[in-house]
């Protein structure tokens, strides 16, 4: 094999490599409601569904809602859903300030996820809140998890653009 074939070949790999996907099945998780329902992300399933996962403690709560309804009023009447996850458990945040916690948000789901056993799936390495996440129709993550928030970014233009492509196939 010559030299340019193998560097061919090379570049090919390191090519695949970074067009990598983490990929993660949503197909075990459900989280909580403040009216005490369980929602089981299967549900969601046929569903574009962006995940939002912060806690009361995070200082850019606020900010990442309000992104959060923007972006769930960009995509009204859509195949779209858009959640705010507490990773707070009900002993550091009760089901009334659950439901408050959302705010002025009211296209948005607040959902708990008290064990945190979905944010430490999708997260992965990266632990860090908040972290966003966006799963496909089938429930399957897409893209590596977004952590932290800055509110001078295009946050909502980065992710529609996932989005979109997304609600295309």
């Amino acid at each position: 094999m010559n030299i340019l074939t193998r560097l061919n070949k090379l570049l090919a790999v390191i090519a695949m490599l970074s067009c990598s996907v983490s990929i993660v099945s949503a197909q075990d998780f459900s989280f909580g409601t403040a009216d005490g329902q369980t929602v089981p992300i299967s549900s969601m399933r046929g569903k574009v569904v962006v995940l939002l996962f912060s806690g009361v403690q995070d200082p850019q709560r606020r900010e990442g809602l309000a992104a959060l309804e923007s972006l769930a009023k960009r995509y009204q009447g859509k195949d779209v859903k858009v959640c705010w996850v507490s990773v707070n458990s009900p002993s550091e945040l009760t089901d009334v300030q659950l439901k408050s916690a959302g705010g002025a948000a009211a296209s948005v789901t607040v959902l708990r996820d008290s064990n945190q056993a979905a944010f430490k799936r999708f997260s992965g390495k990266l632990a860090q809140l908040p972290t966003i996440v966006i799963l496909d129709r089938q429930g399957t993550g897409v893209g590596q998890p977004r952590g932290g928030f800055n509110p001078n970014s295009d946050f909502i233009n980065d992710l529609a653009s996932t989005i979109d492509g997304l609600l295309r196939r």
